[in-house]
């Protein structure tokens, strides 16, 4: 076995404690680098980057106190001990890529696509993450832990580098709905979509019930917390429930507990450590991101706008994806959608990348965070951030953000 190996081996077992744990990882030759806020580029064995030493021990650091953080939480809530077994796991959510011995966990709304694409740059000659068409992705067969016998699930899990990545659990649930409900997609609103306006909208038309396409976000948290009630959270959509059931935390050791704050330095963190493209260049530039969500969400006007033909005009549908765009904060909320008759998608492509401010999108989407949940009354509020506790302790999120509960 390498050193490294062994390192993660004992790591995993509770045989370093934090302190020895950090002076290993310089001793087994863990080097920090902290990719650009706007960039990460990474050539071979290299990754580029503009931080300081300190900073650099800060990030890996960050690591080893969200594995302590979570250690502790699971040792005082031992119901999640034993939440989700390897069974579960294995099938739905556990990456593997045998050459790097590296497990990753996905959990939907943090990152799963990127991730996805991922592990299908690891078996595929492409340079470009976003040259990946993301309806394929998702639809294709990637290696997992799915086949293998639960028992050499264990050992893998014991001795590969496991990673998963989470995310605000208030700001999950608002990026589950616009993509999900609010977005223009046919799938989701002819089932999800009318499953909620059965549950939740007394006297509901018939165009609603037939179509599902104008579910509210007080309707989507109302429909969550109903199945709580009902003891059916893990029969909700798996882009609703709580990344403890996904990931098996208290069960699992990961090496890695990314965030979705942090994406882009604790991914290049991730692949520095694995070295899963050393001797390759991969781009990931923030302009790309903001170009893929543009497209797919105009793409998928075109894709569905026969099957919702009968639910909404072209225009409307049109104007469902410019909100849409503006509520995940890729677009200027004060810019309007162009209102020729004569307009088209390539003309709201267009339009849509020049109200594009990448320097403003996090200042935009919050905005429209904050503005969607004070449509919620009070008591809904209060019950929903029961259902959001257990991942808010878990991984150290705010259960009480004060821009919701001021």
């Amino acid at each position: 076995m390498t050193k490294s190996i062994i390192f993660r081996v004992l790591l995993k077992r509770g045989l370093i404690l934090p302190l020895t744990a950090v002076l290993a990882f310089w001793y087994f030759g863990v080097n920090t680098n902290v990719m650009n806020t706007r960039k990460c580029l990474a050539t071979g064995n290299h990754i580029t980057h503009s931080h300081s030493s300190e900073k650099k021990q800060i990030r890996w650091d960050s690591f080893e106190d969200r594995r302590n953080h979570l250690r502790k939480t699971c040792d005082s809530m031992p119901k999640f001990k034993q939440s989700g077994t390897l069974v579960s796991l294995k099938g739905q959510y556990l990456l593997y890529d045998s050459k790097h011995d590296f497990v990753f966990c996905m959990v939907q709304k943090i990152g799963c696509t990127f991730w996805r694409r991922v592990f299908h740059l690891l078996t595929h000659n492409i340079s470009d993450l976003y040259s990946i068409d993301n309806y394929k992705v998702h639809q294709e067969t990637l290696p997992s832990l799915e086949r293998l016998h639960i028992n050499k699930t264990g050992r893998i899990l014991q001795s590969a580098t496991t990673a998963l990545f989470v995310r605000e659990p208030y700001e999950r649930a608002v990026s589950g709905y616009l993509d999900k409900l609010f977005a223009i997609n046919s799938y989701y609103m002819e089932t999800l979509g009318r499953q909620i306006v059965r549950m939740t909208r007394k006297n509901a038309s018939v165009e609603a019930l037939t179509c599902g396409h104008d579910v509210t976000f007080t309707e989507f948290i109302q429909y969550i917390l109903e199945m709580k009630r009902k003891n059916k959270i893990e029969s909700i959509d798996h882009h609703f429930t709580p990344i403890y059931i996904h990931c098996s935390p208290c069960a699992v050791k990961y090496d890695f507990i990314g965030r979705m704050e942090n994406f882009q330095e604790d991914t290049t963190a991730i692949f520095k450590q694995t070295g899963i493209f050393r001797n390759r260049t991969i781009s990931m530039e923030i302009k790309d991101f903001m170009g893929d969500e543009i497209r797919i969400t105009f793409k998928e006007v075109l894709v569905t706008r026969k099957a919702l033909s009968h639910c909404m005009t072209l225009p409307e549908m049109y104007g469902r994806a410019w909100k849409t765009l503006q509520l995940r904060g890729i677009i200027n909320p004060d810019v309007p959608m162009p209102s020729s008759q004569n307009v088209t998608l390539e003309m709201l492509h267009r339009e849509a990348v020049e109200a594009n401010d990448p320097s403003r999108v996090s200042e935009y989407k919050h905005g429209a965070f904050v503005n969607l949940y004070k449509t919620l009354d009070r008591k809904l509020l209060e019950e929903f951030r029961e259902y959001l506790l257990p991942d808010c302790k878990l991984f150290g999120y705010n259960d009480r953000p004060p821009e919701l509960f001021s």
